[in-house]
C-alpha cells in the first residue's frame, strides 16, 4: 500500500518540511520519496543542488525531467553552463530574487551546505522572511545533523513545519515524524517504514502500535517450563475416547431402567373410578 504525505505531515501543505538523517543513515532516500510524492502529484518543482550532481539527484523521480527545474551547483556554481544570468548560487541571498514570487516546491539539497556557506543567522533569516511573504511557497530541505552544533539543530528544526528523523532499532529503520501546528501543538510519530527501488514508501508502520501488538501476542504460557508433557497424541486421544469411567457405566444402567419402564405396559389405562356413580 503505498500512502501519500497525510499520515507524514499532518497536512497536505506543509510549509517547511525538514528530513534529517543521521551517521548510519542517509536521508537521500526519504527527501527524494518525498519529493517524487510532489511529482506524482504534477506541483511545481524546483531544485536547488548543492552536494551531488543534479541529474543523480532527480534519477528514478519523474519520468520527464523537464518537469523539473533544476539548478545543480554542485557542478556549475556560477551557472557558466546552465543558460541562468545568476551569480554567487552558493549564497543563500539569491534565494528570495528569484524565488519570492515561486508558487510550488522549493527543494534544497542540501541545507547543509548553505549554513556552512552563510552561517545560521543569514540562512534563518532569509528562509523565514520567504516563507512569511510567499504563501504559495513550500520548503522541502535535508540536513545533516552531524555537522552542526545543537544550537543551529534546533533553530532549523522549530521553523521546520514537519521534522522527518531517521532512526534505526536493531536492525529496523524508524522514522520519527515532528509535526508543528501554528496553534503551538505538537504531534510525534514513530514509524517504521520502508522504501521501494522506485522511491514510493511501501511500508508505513506506526511503532507504538505494532509493540502493543506484540505484547499481547506474546502471553506467558503455563505449560511452557513442565517436565511433562500434557498433549495426547494422536492413539492416546482414541485410547481416552474409547475408555468408559465408572459413572458412564452408572449414567448408561439408569438410561435402561428408563427405557425399561417407559416400553413395559406399566400404566392401566382403566379408569379406577368406572363403577362409582357420581
Amino acid at each position: 500500500m503505498y500512502l501519500t504525505k497525510e499520515p507524514l505531515f499532518g497536512n497536505g501543505k506543509a510549509k517547511f518540511i525538514l528530513v534529517k538523517d543521521n551517521n548510519d543513515l542517509r536521508g537521500l532516500k526519504i527527501f527524494k520519496t518525498v519529493l517524487k510524492m510532489y511529482c506524482k502529484e504534477q506541483a511545481n518543482v524546483a531544485i536547488l543542488c548543492y552536494d551531488g550532481i543534479g541529474e543523480d539527484l532527480i534519477h528514478g523521480v519523474t519520468a520527464n525531467n523537464d518537469d523539473i527545474k533544476l539548478l545543480d551547483i554542485f557542478s556549475d556554481p556560477y551557472s557558466w553552463y546552465q543558460g541562468e544570468n545568476l551569480d554567487a548560487l552558493m549564497s543563500v541571498e539569491f534565494i528570495p530574487e528569484y524565488f519570492s514570487d515561486f508558487k510550488g516546491v522549493l527543494c534544497i539539497y542540501s541545507l547543509t551546505s548553505l549554513l556552512i556557506h552563510d552561517g545560521i543567522v543569514k540562512v534563518y533569516k532569509t528562509l523565514h522572511k520567504l516563507l512569511m511573504n510567499n504563501a504559495d511557497l513550500q520548503i522541502l530541505a535535508l540536513l545533516h545533523p552531524s555537522v552542526h552544533d545543537l544550537q543551529e539543530i534546533d533553530i532549523i528544526d522549530k521553523m521546520s513545519s514537519t521534522s522527518l528523523n531517521i532512526n534505526s532499532d536493531e536492525d529496523t529503520e524508524i522514522l520519527q515524524s515532528v509535526v508543528h501546528y501554528s496553534s503551538g501543538k505538537v504531534n510525534s510519530l514513530s514509524l517504521e517504514y520502508k522504501i521501494s527501488e522506485n522511491f514510493e514508501l511501501s511500508s508505513l508502520v506506526d511503532v507504538q502500535l505494532l509493540k502493543s501488538k506484540e505484547v499481547k501476542e506474546k502471553k506467558p504460557d503455563p505449560t511452557a517450563n513442565l517436565t511433562f508433557n500434557l498433549k495426547l497424541k494422536d492413539d492416546e486421544k482414541e485410547a481416552r475416547n474409547q475408555l468408559q469411567l465408572p459413572y458412564m457405566k452408572m449414567q448408561n444402567s439408569d438410561d435402561a431402567v428408563i427405557q425399561n419402564l417407559l416400553e413395559n405396559d406399566f400404566y392401566d389405562e382403566e379408569d379406577p373410578d368406572d363403577d362409582l356413580d357420581i
